[in-house]
């Protein structure tokens, strides 16, 4: 798969999502049924082993049939949908240098995302947007869904300008029951309207994600000399110099992060900043200890 090849799967073997742990502290209170490990009350099927699963679920009757390892699962009365929303607007395509496009970072964040939800045995969906809703694939389980999405991507691409107003409240619209929503985008905007959406989520009881993937340069601003801004969502352009325009832009930029922090918190958001000079992996894994949801 282009965005979660054998090298993604190694970096992910020791993260897992401690669904159990979430619910036990309140998060997504109901009752409902998924499959996972632990503390079965009654068998429900085979699934083939993935890193990271517990040595004590293989079922070693199967293997010495098909000298494969498969592990148990069981009924519980605990189950989750998670859909992924993946900004693909313009903007995400930007690159700074030698450094990747935020959209490589981000497709690569939502498949291992997705691949942490799918290997608890529950189903992950996946909306791609711009102004518009670009594609959807409406979440199911199994690690096999991971295939479409990972297609569903690499047609994609970032283009076009961005409006979440429409996309959001489409896509509160599908999700018929509390669930997990995960929402990676460069958050890039009147950052109160964004709020106001975003916080929707939790108005209808769902466990909301956010997760803005930025390049350090939209942060720091450090391009030396006369700079022409040329607009990735339409056809814009800015002539300055970027020495000038470097104090009031960091200014403006860190009171808008400092917004994002405070707004979440207080809403009971998981939020967490992603910059594509840093390894995902390693900031996924502070965001998911920092979440509770951990476990190694």
């Amino acid at each position: 798969m282009r965005y979660l090849d054998a090298v993604a799967l190694a970096k992910l073997k020791n993260l897992r999502f401690d669904v159990r742990r979430h619910l036990a502290e309140g998060h997504l209170a109901g009752r409902h049924r998924s499959l996972r490990r632990g503390f079965a009350q009654e068998f429900a099927q085979h699934r083939q082993y993935v890193p990271g699963d517990e040595l004590k679920r293989l079922d070693w009757k199967v293997y010495a049939r098909k000298e494969r390892f498969f592990v148990k699962e069981y009924q519980e009365e605990k189950s989750l949908k998670a859909t992924l929303l993946l900004d693909a607007s313009g903007s995400m395509g930007f690159a700074a240098g030698a450094r990747a496009p935020k959209w490589e970072s981000a497709c690569r964040l939502t498949m291992a995302l997705a691949y942490l939800v799918l290997a608890e045995g529950d189903a992950a969906g996946l909306l791609t947007f711009d102004t518009a809703e670009r594609s959807y694939l409406a979440p199911h389980r199994g690690l096999g869904h991971l295939e479409l999405m990972d297609e569903a991507l690499a047609k994609a691409g970032p283009a076009g300008e961005t409006d979440l107003a429409p996309v959001l409240r489409r896509a509160a619209a599908r999700l018929a029951r509390r669930s997990l929503v995960f929402l990676v985008s460069d958050l890039l905007g009147d950052a109160r309207s964004i709020l106001a959406l975003i916080k929707a989520f939790r108005a209808r009881r769902h466990e909301v994600f956010v997760l803005q993937v930025l390049d350090p340069c939209e942060r720091d601003l450090d391009y030396e000399g006369p700079v022409l801004f040329e607009s990735l969502e339409d056809s814009s352009r800015l002539r300055c110099e970027a020495s000038l325009l470097r104090p009031a832009y960091r200014d403006l930029f860190q009171r808008q992060q400092k917004l994002y922090q405070a707004s979440f918190e207080g809403s009971g958001i998981r939020y967490a900043a992603f910059y594509t000079d840093t390894p995902w992996e390693d900031t996924l894994s502070r965001f998911l200890a920092a979440t509770g949801l951990r476990r190694c």
